[in-house]
């Protein structure tokens, strides 16, 4: 069970020590391998209890399949409760770019479990990156 004491942060640093995943501390939360995806927990200090898990990166987007991949995270968007597939765009090198993420959002409170969550948001966006793979070809 939660208690007011722990975070989104805290309670995913336990789960990956129990299961002997090595995380990785960056500026905007942690990193960490799993089933071969590697997954960003945004920390927010303002609103620890904000659970926000995600597989950046899963697919990169070009002006030639642009739209495809919008209108594929589109279509599994419809299909998932709390997984949300976004178009992110950035600039690197001063070049435009884009790359689809996939994101597991959710509030903690006392009845949720470490466990539980953190697993059901693991095994969720690693199937709907897949499906979005999926729905590409």
């Amino acid at each position: 069970m939660t208690s007011k004491k722990d975070t989104a942060k805290s309670l995913v640093l336990t789960y990956l020590k129990e299961h002997g995943v090595e995380a990785r501390r960056t500026k905007v939360g942690i990193n960490f391998e799993c089933e071969g995806w590697n997954f960003l927990l945004w920390h927010d200090a303002d609103d620890p209890l904000f659970f926000r898990l995600t597989l950046p990166g899963i697919f990169d987007v070009t002006d030639e399949n642009y739209a495809q991949a919008l209108m594929a995270c589109n279509t599994l968007n419809w299909r998932y409760k709390v997984v949300k597939a976004s178009l992110y765009e950035y600039e690197d090198e001063g070049k435009r770019r884009a790359s689809v993420w996939v994101c597991f959002e959710q509030m903690l409170d006392d009845g949720i479990q470490c466990q539980e969550v953190v697993e059901r948001a693991i095994t969720a966006l690693v199937e709907a990156a897949e499906q979005f793979q999926n729905l590409l070809t």
